[in-house]
């Protein structure tokens, strides 16, 4: 399940970067408009229309920036929620590969203990029987 839900917020952090990077060469794009508009005309060249073009433009312009902001904290928000996801995931690894390497230690141990019993058990019953074979 953990993973599932990585794979989803890498995926919505992808989307929202892109959204983020269109947004700002739409960005881009409106202020070389109005800075090429402001270069072509001075101040008493303007009249009222154009001078509400601009101050719209620059509306849009401050629009786009609180966007593109809100759409930056959300991705640095995903950032944080991929993180923190894959440090608990990577707890969790870490915590059940050392629970498999104690069963594999103790697996060891324990096969290794029946090895050092079977000899001994073989060579206690196998003696007397060799004994007694001399005693005859």
């Amino acid at each position: 399940m953990e993973t599932a839900t990585g794979y989803q917020d890498i995926s919505a952090l992808e989307k929202s970067v892109a959204n983020a990077g269109s947004q700002l060469y739409t960005m881009a794009h409106k202020l070389h408009a109005v800075e090429r508009s402001l270069e072509q005309t001075t101040m008493e060249q303007m009249d009222e229309m154009e001078v509400m073009e601009l101050l719209e433009s620059m509306t849009e312009v401050k629009n786009e920036y609180q966007n593109l902001r809100k759409d930056i904290q959300e991705v640095q928000q995903l950032q944080r929620d991929v993180s923190t996801s894959i440090r608990f995931q990577m707890r969790s690894m870490q915590q059940t590969f050392q629970m498999l390497k104690k069963r594999i230690a103790t697996s060891q141990e324990q096969k290794q203990k029946k090895q050092r019993q079977q000899p001994r058990t073989n060579t206690t019953t196998e003696l007397p029987a060799i004994g007694a074979a001399n005693e005859q």
